[in-house]
């Protein structure tokens, strides 16, 4: 599997000109706000259209995006869940989701909290269920925008493995640079721009601290 683009968006004063591509595996992509991360993911998506350019997604059946998004005060734990593994669609959900669901939320330690009303939950578990809503789903592309961001590195670290191991491309957004340890592949942005892309084990971050415990 691989999605290649090469692409451009503008926004009013701001102009996404974007070339590279995802593989199997975790990419990370790096980039202060305002570099083009979230509007290069909504592309990929399909939830933005972009003014120029391609996208190829080759042997890519099935994606998912998660971001910011509204989840009401009083939907229960496995509501989330079940809407990943729905892929926020409006399919019907059965028996058998109901079961995958619950085997992601242990995998990211929110089994406990999938018969909690969402309202009552802290953000760290927030968090694990939007985790496992993101695994529940089992797509070919799964797009996370920031959602390692806060975590302690230990749970991060392991959040990556769990993302690996979908044998699908992730791609998750990022302002931390001590989340590079994580990932297979490691894309960095400025100004609407690609400006360095490849494998995370090539990338030169001898002059950046920080790092994440697998």
């Amino acid at each position: 599997m691989r999605v290649e683009f090469r692409i451009e968006k503008r926004l009013g004063d701001f102009k996404l000109s974007a070339v590279g591509s995802l593989e199997r595996g975790l990419t990370c992509i790096f980039g202060h706000n305002g570099a083009g991360k979230t509007t290069l993911m909504k592309i990929l998506a399909g939830l933005m259209q972009p003014d120029a350019g391609e996208l190829k997604y080759l042997g890519v059946e099935s994606k998912i995006y998660i971001g910011d998004f509204y989840v009401p005060p009083d939907a229960w734990g496995l509501d989330v869940v079940l809407a990943g593994r729905s892929r926020f669609s409006s399919l019907p959900v059965n028996n058998l989701d109901v079961e995958k669901a619950k085997r992601y939320a242990e995998l990211a330690g929110a089994l406990e909290f999938l018969k909690r009303k969402w309202h009552t939950l802290s953000g760290g578990q927030k968090r694990r269920l939007i985790i496992a809503a993101a695994l529940a789903a089992e797509a070919d592309l799964t797009l996370l925008d920031e959602l390692l961001e806060g975590m302690h590195p230990n749970w991060r670290g392991e959040v990556a493995r769990l993302l690996r191991e979908t044998g699908g491309i992730v791609a998750v957004t990022s302002h931390q640079i001590d989340v590079v340890d994580c990932c297979d592949y490691v894309v960095v942005m400025d100004g609407g721009v690609v400006k360095w892309s490849g494998a995370a084990g090539e990338f030169d971050k001898s002059t950046l601290g920080g790092s994440c415990y697998k």
